[in-house]
């Protein structure tokens, strides 16, 4: 690594995080949709949400291209598609989209053993099991629905993994990659319950939900059972913006957003 950063934005301090880890993300995923099916739980992939049937004020079922599902609770956990699944059900939420890409190297042999994240060039990087270095940074400037990677980022992204690691000027990018990230005003996500009787929202969290999985699922189950937020929850209910009782989590993902 070199210290100077090309000399724009020199190192002049860090932060150790011990127990900080990476994880194989699909692996993760993978894992958990075994653990669900072997509970009982149905996954249906490749099926899309076309409408969410109510009557008075509450939910009565779900539509979809495979067919119809009657119900008395959702659950919207969609990320990026957030936006899209609320305006079903006529629900306004302050929540925009933003593209957020990533890039892996071709394999090098292993000498990376943590993930490094720079605050002020924006851009973390971290060495996979087979050798690849996967660098991203923070979510794209303009509000679009979209997973199209762009040139303007790899090329940016680029140039400062070159004041970082100059060595890895050597080194071709092989796969690039864009997904829709949801972030509210205050990059805090929407927990809990909604006026609409049934249905519940767990959206929001930007860059960073990944880890709070287990407890957020944990969590919005209580919530959806018991039909009332969960204690731990209910600072990221969806009025608070309305009510100026903002949480501000904008450090969370260790980077800009």
């Amino acid at each position: 690594m070199d210290l100077d950063c090309g000399g724009d934005h020199a190192i002049q301090g860090a932060l150790w995080h011990g127990p900080g880890a990476v994880a194989r993300h699909d692996a993760v995923a993978w894992g958990y949709g075994r653990g669900a099916y072997q509970r009982g739980v149905d996954i249906h992939q490749k099926t899309r949400v076309t409408a969410i049937t109510q009557k008075d004020g509450r939910v009565t079922g779900v539509e979809t291209s495979r067919g119809n599902i009657q119900c008395d609770k959702v659950i919207s956990m969609v990320a990026g598609s957030t936006p899209r699944i609320t305006a079903m059900v006529d629900l306004h939420t302050p929540i925009e989209i933003f593209p957020l890409q990533a890039c892996v190297s071709e394999p090098v042999k292993p000498f990376l053993n943590t993930i490094i994240v720079s605050g002020s060039l924006h851009v973390y990087v971290s060495q996979s099991s087979r050798g690849e270095l996967v660098m991203g940074a923070s979510v794209d400037p303009n509000v679009l629905h979209s997973t199209r990677s762009s040139f303007d980022f790899v090329e940016e992204l680029a140039d400062k993994m070159l004041d970082l690691f100059p060595f890895a000027g050597r080194l071709r990018v092989m796969r690039q990659w864009a997904g829709m990230s949801d972030i509210t005003p205050d990059f805090a996500p929407i927990m809990g319950t909604t006026p609409l009787e049934g249905f519940y929202l767990d959206a929001g969290w930007g860059t960073w939900g990944f880890k709070a999985t287990p407890v957020s699922g944990k969590t919005m189950a209580w919530t959806a059972m018991h039909d009332r937020n969960h204690e731990l929850i209910e600072p990221f209910r969806l009025p608070r913006f309305g009510q100026f009782d903002l949480v501000g989590e904008r450090g969370a993902a260790s980077v800009g957003h």
